[in-house]
């Protein structure tokens, strides 16, 4: 899938979204996360007993793959990633696409040491939109909140301790900005762009948890 922005390779156990220019980067991934630029994304399936570096390990995978690993964000699931959920949409003339998987065997409450099972929320949010740092974070929040949201409405517990989970232990979110503006300066549940992203997250996470079933 190519758009005017970015385009979308799907394989067997990862997919990689190319961006056409630098985007500014907000990321809680393994790899290449923090803030800073990337120039694509990548979510990869792993097993589920994953122990390796992944300092060292994702740029030896990249580079099988005949990936460069300069500037690339990669994160990890145990959860099949061929079928993520792809969300495209629009504010105005700016884009606003979302792709999620997720995971909830290995839910936990807070404090809990959770148990084994197919985890990991992988949420990736791309758009255009002249979000300021501020106004990214504020809606990296409300991304988490719609995330913790869903997790309590859908019932979902740790296995351990029978309690309500807000998420697993390595959920994830990136954000990724085409825009320099600084417009933008806040990213909450009632702004346009923190109302439609933490509906997008809040509907989608059901369908992507069935695609992930442990």
């Amino acid at each position: 899938m190519v758009t005017a922005n970015y385009g979308i390779e799907r394989h067997v156990d990862y997919y990689l979204i190319r961006f056409f220019k630098s985007m500014r980067r907000f990321s809680s991934a393994p790899y290449n996360g923090g803030m800073g630029e990337s120039i694509a994304y990548a979510n990869r399936h792993v097993e589920r007993n994953y122990c390796s570096d992944p300092g060292i390990e994702i740029p030896q995978f990249l580079g099988r793959n005949n990936i460069d690993a300069k500037g690339i964000t990669v994160t990890l699931t145990a959860c099949p990633v061929w079928d993520f959920v792809l969300i495209e949409d629009n504010i105005g003339d700016s884009f606003l696409t979302s792709a999620i998987t997720a995971g909830s065997g290995n839910a936990l409450s807070i404090g809990s040491k959770g148990s084994e099972g197919n985890g990991t929320v992988n949420i990736c949010v791309l758009t255009d939109l002249p979000l300021s740092d501020s106004g990214t974070l504020n809606l990296f929040q409300t991304i988490v909140e719609a995330k913790a949201q869903a997790f309590n409405d859908l019932g979902i517990t740790d296995r351990k301790t029978g309690k309500i989970s807000p998420g697993t232990s390595t959920d994830t979110v990136s954000i990724f900005v085409a825009s320099q503006g600084n417009d933008i300066e806040f990213g909450g549940r009632l702004t346009d762009i923190g109302h439609r992203i933490s509906l997008t997250v809040y509907e989608n996470i059901g369908l992507a948890l069935q695609k992930c079933l442990d």
